[in-house]
């Protein structure tokens, strides 16, 4: 699934692309992001689900 995110520790929108777990629209997740070799925890608010291309 894809989704429209927030994330909150950048600022900005983000795409999440082939999420396997199902998100709740409005809610606020923990999410693991990789930047370059070290991984970062950022919350991501869901906007919206979109549709798979």
């Amino acid at each position: 699934m894809r989704y429209r995110v927030y994330d909150e520790e950048d600022k900005k929108e983000r795409t999440l692309e082939e999420c396997v777990t199902p998100l709740e629209v409005g809610s606020v997740r923990r999410v693991q992001v990789k930047k370059g070799d070290t991984r970062e925890v950022h919350h991501f608010r869901v906007l919206e689900e979109l549709k798979s291309v």
